[in-house]
């Protein structure tokens, strides 16, 4: 079958207060239609083999969904307060969770999504499409071919309702693998007010030519508040904003990325984001990425290193150039003191010069499940 549950109201008259708990679904398949060669994004039109609509406070809590050909779980229109908690979505052909428009206040949470995109390898993690008021928060997701989640279904500065959603908590990594391109850890689209990724550890993103990004605001994201992640060996960069507005991308890690570091793509008349106490540590490629000519961005309170210093350049720019232009004026180079950077651990010892620009410690000891599946 292509599907194992479907939950089904109507607009009319929601179905409500179903609890699944402790049930394995395996064995789903699905295939693209005879005249259709495939989704444009994220293998969006792959169904979930569990599946809700016209749903409210419906829940799955200790379940696996695994060896199926589709996306585990889909929440479609018309659901609110739909909960996926604690369970384990692995050896899927789509990706994990799939919450699409006409829904809202769901929550993803505790979750091990893995082994992913083995059929449809565009498939995603978690994706959230044109919908609000949801959380993903305190999931393992890893091993997939594509982003671990994306957020937002909107490109460009249109209406969307993809507002006040929550990503915190999660460990994404091993994701791309070196099978597609233009990706990220966490991919976001459209206006995004009341948005936030925070506390997000994520590593180990590999693109198969551009595109192996960390944290990805999209075209036309804004309004969306990035702060507290931890972001190290990717392909292209640990932060790449394509175009997008008053974003605020504050106190983060971002190390290690074999290309570039920071990239900003379009440049527009309006400002960028505010990129303001972060630490960007690289020993590869250069620092900054695309363009950055038209000064419309701000950034201040920085902590910038690479061992070898004769290797920092603010896109061609040397350090007082770039101060001299209205840039980072509060911000230094100077070897953060991480205790283990190699190993991953990212740590800062007592006396970094980070916390002396106001870099805040990043406690990671909540990230993943804080359940066992």
């Amino acid at each position: 079958m292509s599907q194992l549950v479907r939950l089904e109201g109507t607009p009319e008259k929601a179905v409500h207060d179903i609890h699944f708990k402790d049930l394995v679904f395996r064995h789903a398949e699905w295939e693209l239609p005879a005249d259709k060669a495939g989704s444009p994004q994220a293998a969006v039109d792959v169904p979930g083999a569990v599946y809700l609509a016209s749903a409210s406070q419906c829940s799955l809590v200790d379940c696996v969904v695994e060896q199926v050909g589709t996306y585990g779980i889909e929440v479609g229109p018309g659901c609110r307060n739909i909960q996926v908690l604690a369970c384990t979505l692995q050896d899927l052909g789509g990706g994990g969770v799939k919450v699409g428009q006409g829904s809202s206040h769901a929550t993803i949470a505790d979750c091990e999504i893995a082994h992913g995109g083995r059929i449809f390898p565009s498939a995603v993690g978690v994706w959230i499409g044109n919908s609000g008021d949801n959380q993903v928060i305190h999931n393992h997701i890893h091993d997939l071919f594509y982003t671990g989640i994306s957020v937002g279904w909107t490109w460009g500065y249109g209406p969307s309702d993809a507002v006040r959603n929550i990503v915190e908590y999660n460990h994404i990594h091993d994701i791309g693998q070196g099978m597609l391109s233009d990706m990220g850890g966490i991919y976001t689209l459209g206006v995004s007010p009341g948005s936030r990724l925070a506390y997000n550890l994520i590593h180990d993103v590999s693109a198969y030519s551009y595109g192996g990004w960390g944290i990805y605001p999209d075209e036309g994201t804004s309004n969306m508040l990035i702060e507290n992640n931890v972001v190290y060996h990717t392909k292209t960069g640990g932060f790449h904003q394509h175009y997008g507005k008053e974003n605020i991308v504050r106190n983060n890690i971002f190390a290690l990325a074999r290309e570039e570091q920071i990239i900003r793509s379009r440049e527009e008349d309006h400002k960028s984001f505010d990129f303001t106490n972060n630490i960007v540590y690289f020993t590869d490629g250069k620092l900054l990425g695309s363009n950055w000519s038209n000064n419309n961005f701000f950034m201040d309170k920085n902590l910038y290193w690479n061992p070898d210093k004769s290797k920092i350049d603010f896109k061609g720019d040397s350090f007082e150039e770039w101060k001299e232009r209205g840039h980072d004026k509060g911000s230094r180079i100077a070897d953060p003191k991480f205790k283990d950077p190699d190993k991953g651990d990212f740590t800062l010892e007592e006396d970094s010069p980070a916390f002396k620009l106001g870099f805040k410690a990043i406690d990671l000891s909540q990230v993943g499940p804080r359940r066992k599946n």
